[in-house]
């Protein structure tokens, strides 16, 4: 091979070769990667962002623990109130009775049992009824009527 020494020419161009004879290796090129630095403000937003989010999460924990004291209180104060209302129900029940109200009649208002010369019956001549006056039939009320006795004949009295 001729050796190179005008680099305007490129003399292998006319140079005759088989194509066999003509292997040219792969060659890859590496090139050094940059060594990767990471920007100052990715970092600060990072750690930002990692910050609110464990804020948010303590706060919710927070809120939930606030949540279930109040529902506790509220459970506690609803049997203290279930228990007085029992036991009023069951004050009640023993002022209404029978018994307690004849004491109270007896001991506070003076009052006796009645005995046979108190009792005084009336007898009444007649029956006590009940009359109900009759209903007024408007003008309308009327005319349906006539018209209902003219389509059902005469009625037998």
């Amino acid at each position: 091979m001729a050796a190179n020494t005008n680099l305007a020419y490129d003399l292998e161009r006319f140079e005759q070769t088989s194509a066999a004879a003509e292997v040219r290796p792969n060659l890859t090129v590496r090139r050094q990667r940059k060594s990767q630095t990471v920007h100052p403000v990715k970092i600060v937003a990072f750690a930002v962002l990692a910050l609110t989010m464990a804020f948010v999460f303590l706060y919710s924990q927070v809120v939930l623990t606030e949540l279930n004291s109040a529902i506790n209180e509220a459970q506690t104060r609803l049997s203290t109130l279930q228990g007085e209302n029992v036991q009023m129900q069951t004050d009640l029940e023993g002022k209404m009775s029978l018994k307690e109200i004849e004491e109270k009649a007896i001991s506070e208002y003076g009052m006796v049992k009645p005995d046979g010369s108190q009792v005084t019956y009336v007898h009444l001549e007649r029956e006590n009824r009940v009359e109900a006056a009759e209903k007024d039939q408007s003008f309308f009320e009327k005319i349906v009527e006539c018209v209902q006795n003219f389509l059902n004949g005469p009625a037998a009295e």
